[in-house]
């Protein structure tokens, strides 16, 4: 494998895991405050963007991988 390419597939790994460990607490504080009765809409809003921020990194690193393998 490329050395660049590695670079960035490491790279790309180490965001990927930050983005899903920060989305895993931003809906365990959204289930807290639903449960307190507070208003989440603009926590959810913001979730639903790094969630779909993660499903483009998620999708940049499979090219990446496929481009490997070629």
């Amino acid at each position: 494998m490329d050395l660049d390419l590695r670079g960035e597939l490491e790279a790309l790994m180490t965001e990927i895991k930050k983005r899903q460990r920060h989305i895993e607490d931003q809906a365990f504080l959204i289930s807290v405050l639903e449960r307190d009765g507070h208003n989440t809409v603009e926590q959810q809003a913001a979730l639903k963007l790094e969630r779909k921020q993660l499903a483009l990194q998620t999708e940049r690193q499979t090219n990446l991988l496929q481009k490997a393998l070629v």
